[in-house]
């Protein structure tokens, strides 16, 4: 018959304080690593401008916003080539979730593209994009590309 330690005891004991401590300071260890989606805003306006704009086919130009649609009053693109003196505007209207403009350079004559995006809200708010650093807007500017032209090109870089 074997006799009871007391240091068998001690082994129970210690690991019972471990746990126990652990339990009451779970909460301390989890706060210290970072959540990567805490405060992570999305923008109001989001809109990317397509890395190539080709002068014979028509591009899409979406906008995605971040606002009620209840509390919009218009979307609106302001575009024009470089060969008009003005920006046209044109409303737009929500198609699949996003605004969406359909530039066809057949339609319109030039070899480069301006546009901007503003969206007016119920109220007085007004959103644009882009809005360069001195927080005017900015427009995008896109020249307009022959395709048969930049596919050579970018075969060429890839051999």
């Amino acid at each position: 018959m074997k006799l009871r330690t007391g240091s068998d005891a001690n082994h129970y004991l210690i690991l019972y304080f471990v746990v126990l401590f652990f339990i009451a300071y779970s909460n301390a260890f989890a706060t210290d690593i970072p959540d990567s989606t805490y405060k992570k805003t999305l923008p109001l306006l989001l809109h990317r401008p397509p890395k190539v704009m080709f002068d014979d086919r028509p591009t899409l130009l979406q906008l995605f916003v971040n606002i009620p649609d209840d509390s919009i009053k218009t979307v609106s693109i302001f575009y024009k080539t470089n060969e008009m003196s003005i920006f046209q505007e044109i409303a737009l209207g929500k198609l699949k979730g996003a605004f969406t403009y359909k530039f066809d350079p057949g339609k319109q004559k030039g070899n480069s593209l301006s546009y901007f995006f503003v969206v007016q809200q119920l109220g007085d708010a007004v959103h644009a994009v882009p809005i360069g650093n001195s927080g005017k807007i900015k427009p995008y500017n896109q020249s307009l590309v022959d395709a048969i032209e930049y596919y050579e090109k970018r075969l060429k870089s890839l051999q």
